[in-house]
This record gives structure tokens, sequence and C-alpha cells, in this order.
């Protein structure tokens, strides 16, 4: 990504979630994980809310070549898509040390794509749509 646009988590394919102050993100549609390291978690949680690099660094203080270079991964890993809206630049954001890392993970991809939830979407009701339209009925 050469251009300073912005970007956003790509949801739903990508969830997420923080321990002791490093995200996990597991792409649902690809069956990969990631660790992001502390620094990482903090870009993670500003551009993938529609940010661009360019105010993300400016708001962390950190090198935006840096910024840049993470949303450039975030992006070639599908876990980031060009935003189709602009969030507001965040406030000043203090980031731990250390570098912004992502690291990639597949040993357990068989396992997150065996996971039926693959195979359905919900409706406005929560019921259980197969990717075709038709209403899954629950088997006996």
């Amino acid at each position: 990504m050469t251009e300073d646009l912005p970007i956003a988590a790509a949801r739903p394919d990508v969830i997420d979630e923080v321990f002791d102050g490093e995200a996990v993100l597991v792409h649902l549609r690809t069956g990969l994980y990631y660790a992001l390291t502390p620094a990482g978690t903090v870009l993670w949680r500003l551009l993938g809310a529609g940010r661009r690099p360019s105010a993300v660094a400016a708001a962390t203080g950190r090198d935006p070549e840096e910024v840049r270079a993470f949303a450039t991964a975030l992006l070639a890993e599908e876990l980031a898509v060009p935003a189709g809206a602009e969030a507001p630049p965040p406030e000043a954001v203090e980031v731990p040390g250390g570098a912004a890392e992502l690291q990639r993970f597949s040993d357990m991809q068989d396992l997150l794509m065996l996971d039926p939830i693959h195979d359905l979407d919900l409706d406005a009701d929560g019921w259980p749509v197969g990717r075709d339209g038709t209403l899954v009925e629950p088997t006996a």
C-alpha cells in the first residue's frame, strides 16, 4: 500500500480478542490466526476502526513508515480492507515499546475450517440459513 488510505478490520471474516495487552486475530474464512505484539495491538485497534496510517502515526508518535508497513501487512493478510468511510483521527495514544509485529499461524487451520459456522449465516432473527438461502432445519 503506497497510498495513505483509511483501512478497517475485515469484519465479519476477522474476529479479535485482546489477552494481557496482546491481540489474537482469527480469520474465519482462511482458518489462519495471528498474534500481535502490544504495539501491534494498539495500531490494529486504531487502524481497524477506519483510520489512515498517517493519522495513527501522528496520534501515537510512531514512525509513519512503520505504521504504513503494518497497515500493508494487515491488508496483505486480508485482515483489513480499504475503509468505506474514514473515522475521525484518534486522540493521542501511548503505544508500548517494541515493534508492531504480526505473527501468522496455520497449525489450527484444518480445525478452524471444520467448524460448521463456515457453512451458515444467521438471518435477522438469528436462525441459521445455508449459504444457498434455505433455512437449516435441526437434525434429530
